[in-house]
């Protein structure tokens, strides 16, 4: 069995041992072997699955997403109307970078690479097993899957298709959970391709994440964002208030001092809730103000996942509440960048 070697601290996405990664730096498979898999891929993957694997095939892998959708994610400045710019789906001399230096692996064939684990000898890094794809693949490549998954298989029936993954990976999503803690579905599609092994050097290299942040514009309560086509952040009344009170206050708040700040809050979550009722509103924001209680992270947790919701969190992060355990929390974005249109 041969072996490749990745620095740990330089590759961009965590690997899974069930997960077998087609590998090609050379760019020989894509003419030899592509409409190969792409012939047989359905069959492929069930032979997999049986094993207890996942292939990952990420040209196929990306036909059976919205690619249009999943660039608006990363760049919501864009119009409605723009759609993905046209370019190979994926790379795999992307990987090279990667490597150990002392791996000759330009000449590498193309390949199946699987995770084997991590190796702290000199270098922390992570060792894949690689097993070279044989000249007749294409001759028989299901009994080629078949042995490959004979020898290194898990013998557990736990990943179906592409799509199959991706919907088992939304309904594990806790049935309990918060319809506003749920994911997207483009949500879902970026999650799954950042899974699939080598997603995050794809989702960077195709979708260029945008620099461009934009001015937020408080309306009465709504959240809006003009530049990224006037985006409406959606998120529940008290949740909503937590957000406008740290607005206020761009030099953060520790959660611990928010008992401090129950008078603001009362006042903003009145201006946005439009409820009458003061003790249903003063035990709302007891709750969410007492320290002892939970009831402030739930809170952040919805922020965060309102602003997820629309865009990347490489986008994301500037826009919702954030901050190291026992520092102040803070929102980033500059407040240059923030109109208020509401009552004082």
């Amino acid at each position: 069995m041969q072996y490749i070697s990745f620095y740990k601290d330089r590759l961009p996405f965590k690997p899974k041992s069930n997960v077998v990664i087609y590998f090609d730096v050379t760019g020989i498979g894509a003419k030899r072997y592509y409409h190969v898999l792409n012939e047989y891929y359905d069959r492929i993957v069930e032979e997999f699955r049986c094993g207890g694997l996942e292939f990952c095939f990420l040209p196929k892998i990306a036909r059976n997403m919205d690619l249009d959708t999943i660039y608006h994610y990363f760049n919501p400045q864009a119009s409605e109307q723009e759609s993905l710019p046209y370019r190979s789906f994926y790379d795999d001399h992307d990987l090279l970078e990667y490597i150990v230096a002392d791996f000759n692996a330009r000449h590498l064939s193309p390949g199946l690479i699987q995770y084997m684990g991590e190796n702290f000898d000199k270098e922390s890094t992570y060792t894949f097993s690689y097993t070279p794809i044989p000249a007749y693949f294409d001759d028989s490549p299901i009994s080629q899957i078949q042995l490959y998954v004979k020898l290194h298989g898990v013998n557990e029936d736990v990943f179906g298709s592409s799509r199959e993954s991706h919907l088992q990976f939304a309904e594990s999503i806790s049935e309990n959970e918060d319809v506003d803690m749920m994911m997207s579905e483009v949500q879902l599609m970026v999650e799954h391709l950042r899974q699939s092994g080598v997603g995050e050097i794809a989702l960077q290299r195709l979708f260029k994440p945008t620099q461009q942040l934009s001015r937020m514009h408080i309306q009465y309560g709504r959240i809006f964002l003009p530049d990224y086509n006037n985006i409406e952040i959606k998120m529940p009344p008290l949740s909503k208030a937590i957000y406008m009170l740290y607005l206020r206050h761009p030099e953060g708040i520790m959660f611990s001092y928010l008992p401090d700040y129950r008078d603001e809050l009362h006042h903003l979550y009145g201006l946005i809730s439009g409820r009458d009722n003061r003790e249903d509103i003063q035990r709302s924001i007891d709750d969410v103000t007492d320290p002892t209680r939970n009831s402030i992270n739930e809170k952040c947790s919805r922020i965060k996942q309102a602003f997820l919701r629309e865009f990347d969190d490489s986008i994301a992060r500037n826009y919702y509440i954030t901050g190291e355990r026992g520092e102040a929390k803070r929102i980033l974005l500059s407040r240059d960048l923030v109109t208020w249109d509401m009552p004082d």
